[in-house]
């Protein structure tokens, strides 16, 4: 009985932190697809339909997460100036980070690529999203965001003094985000 704590102690601590991926409780706000390991939602094919359809998106398996199961995960708080040229104003958005999404997911290390309703796509690799931990926003100024904003999910990096890296990570920032690859 004396080794009954520290075995399981071992057990827990040598367990991956996410064992698999929970079942839907709501409709699918992003999807990750390709090099993910976990997965809730089934294959793809070319013909399928919908709005990945419309994107062509195809993978063998997927990770969806619905609203409960990115508010489920830390949330952190983001706010920076963000809008059109002509009316920027300072939004605060909230949601998990991209790595921990990624995690659960099964895609630690690799590369994301979001891709946004329109089909606007742009790569973030592993060690920019380690160095600066952009969100999976689902929040703005605390309501949700729905489609026709910058909704449902958004890419959001947090800010900084660095013009050239903010230059850079503004094309990054993908909104009306639908699905992210991992390569």
């Amino acid at each position: 009985m004396r080794y009954a704590l520290p075995l399981a102690l071992a057990l827990m601590s040598s367990a991956p932190v996410w064992a698999e991926m929970p079942a839907l409780q709501g409709h699918v706000l992003v999807t990750l697809g390709g090099a993910v390991t976990e997965t809730n939602l089934p294959a793809r094919g070319e013909n399928d339909g919908g709005l990945l359809g419309y994107l062509e998106v195809q993978h063998n398996g997927a990770a969806g997460f619905d609203a409960a199961t990115l508010d489920g995960l830390e949330q952190v708080a983001i706010t920076i100036s963000y809008g059109p040229e002509d009316n920027k104003r300072d939004i605060a958005f909230s949601g998990p980070r991209l790595s921990d999404v990624m995690t659960m997911a099964g895609a630690e290390g690799k590369i994301a690529k979001p891709m946004a309703m329109d089909g606007y796509q742009s790569e973030i690799p592993w060690t920019s999203i380690e160095a600066h931990q952009p969100i999976v926003a689902t929040h703005a100024d605390g309501s949700p965001m729905g489609i026709g904003g910058y909704g449902p999910t958004m890419i959001v990096f947090p800010p900084t003094d660095d013009a050239d890296l903010a230059q850079e990570q503004s094309g990054l920032q993908v909104w009306a985000l639908a699905y992210i690859g991992i390569e």
